[in-house]
Order: structure tokens, then sequence, then C-alpha cells
């Protein structure tokens, strides 16, 4: 059986920098809190947690005058704000390419224009993005939500960074026959787009796709979804651990892709457990 990785895997800029930051923070300090998961990625969390850095849900479970982390997912106005009056220190994680999100509809937001922002309702990016245009952005997570909404004139469109590329032109094309001016920020992440790319074209190749990565990761599960629309049988797994023999069943080729908090250790142990599992079939 032949195993092939996805080059365009493992951690992403934005998460190399967040993990970078977070183990200088822990060498730094005895306790560094995060507010929230740093990264959507549950083995990398309990390895920081390891070396010193707490998840803390809500900023009253952080001390007064401790470090402070901002996830790489960004927060709100309000919670630097916060953090500032009570002497926290705050080490600012935000991934660069989230920060340009916030500052554009935070501009957007002041020049007048309704802004809505291209993501998932419940994931902390998006969330923090409209907390930084006073709260007046509008989260739509595709094109359809459009007929829910009563929209003005003038629209501004930004985007989620992990979102695929063709839900930002089917929003834009949706909008423009309702809008008198429209001004569209393509925020997304180019990294994203390039693995989402690499992800399919590797995906129609293959018997068979195994996407590694956080559940709770956003850009992963968009991995799976967009791997399995290709009509390859994909799964998405955390851990080595979760592979089931019986997926290899007739199988010849395998991908693996991975999402943006993934560790390339974490892949790597995928492609030698699916090797394994092949030999061991061979010999039965």
């Amino acid at each position: 059986m032949e195993v092939s990785i996805v080059e365009e895997c493992g951690f992403c800029f934005g998460v190399r920098r967040a993990i970078k930051m977070a183990n200088e923070a822990t060498c730094e300090h005895n306790r560094v809190y995060s507010l929230g998961p740093l990264i959507h990625n549950r083995q990398v969390i309990e390895e920081l947690a390891e070396a010193g850095l707490t998840v803390a849900d809500d900023l009253n479970e952080v001390p007064d005058g401790a470090p402070l982390m901002i996830r790489a997912h960004g927060a709100g106005p309000e919670v630097y704000q916060q953090a500032e009056a009570r002497n926290m220190r705050i080490i600012d994680a935000t991934c660069p390419f989230v920060d340009r999100v916030q500052r554009k509809a935070r501009q957007f937001t002041e020049m007048g224009y309704q802004v809505l922002v291209l993501g998932e309702a419940e994931h902390p990016e998006p969330r923090a993005i409209v907390e930084h245009s006073q709260g007046q952005a509008i989260i739509v997570e595709g094109s359809q939500d459009l007929k829910k909404l009563s929209l003005d004139a003038n629209v501004a469109v930004v985007a989620q960074t992990t979102q695929p590329r063709d839900s930002l032109e089917a929003l834009v094309v949706a909008l423009l026959p309702q809008v008198e001016e429209l001004i569209v920020a393509n925020t997304i992440c180019e990294a994203t787009t390039t693995r989402q790319q690499a992800s399919v074209a590797k995906a129609r190749q293959v018997d068979l796709m195994i996407v590694v990565g956080g559940y709770h990761s956003a850009n992963t599960r968009r991995l799976a979804q967009i791997c399995r629309a290709t009509g390859t049988a994909t799964h998405h797994i955390e851990t080595a651990a979760e592979l089931d023999p019986q997926w290899l069943n007739g199988v010849v080729t395998v991908g693996i892709t991975a999402g943006a908090s993934t560790p390339l250790e974490a892949v790597q142990a995928v492609a030698q457990r699916l090797r394994e599992i092949a030999d061991n079939k061979h010999k039965e």
C-alpha cells in the first residue's frame, strides 16, 4: 500500500508563532494563563499544560497581575481593557492575519458600512472580529444566510481566515444584485487556500484520505469536508490510535493531510501506523 502526505500540512505560521510565545512565556513565569485554548489541538494543549500554561474559560479565572496569553484566534477589545485594568501582563499571540481581519472590520464599520463576517458563528475568531466592529458586524456562514438579513445599501465583507475561497466568492455573487455598494476584503489566509487546494488534489489521486487534527479545529473539519466532497472516502482523526484497520480493506493508495494546528509528528505517526496495519494485513 502506498501512503503519501500532502506537503502543505502541519503547523501554519500563526500556530508556530503562538506556540513559540507560549514556550517562552512558561520558561519565564511559573504559571501562564491563556483565555481559551491557545490553538485547537488537544495534544499540543496538554503538552503546554505540563510546561505551565493553564487554560482559563473566563478572565475571572485569572489572578490579578498574572501573565495572560491571547490565543491565536484573537479576542475583543473589552478583554484587553479588563486585563489591563487588573494589571495582567498581556502576551498577545493573535495571528497577524487574524489581526488584519479585525482591523478591516473596525475600519469598515467606522466608514459606515454594514459589515458581514463570513465564518462560523460559534468559532472564537469571527466572534472576536465582531467585537472589534463595536459589536455591529454580522456573522454569516454562507450566502444562504442572506435571506435572513435586512441588508443596507452599503455592505462590506471580511472573512474568517480559514474559510474556503469559493465560499467567499459565492457570498459576493449573491450580494451584488442586492446592494448599491460592496467592498470585499479578501482576508482568507493564503496558506489555508494552498493547504485546501493541495488536499483536494491529493484526495482525487487516492483511494482513502486521512485528515489529522483536532475535532474542534475549524480548518481541520473543513479539510475533511472538502476532501470528502471529491467522492474519496475520508476520515478525520486526532491521533494514529484512532485508525481502523477496516478502513484499509481494498485500499491501494492513502493520502494524509492535516490542519494548521497539527504537529508534523502526529502526521508522521499516522503514516507509520498505516504502514504497520498494511503490513499486518499482508501477512494474514
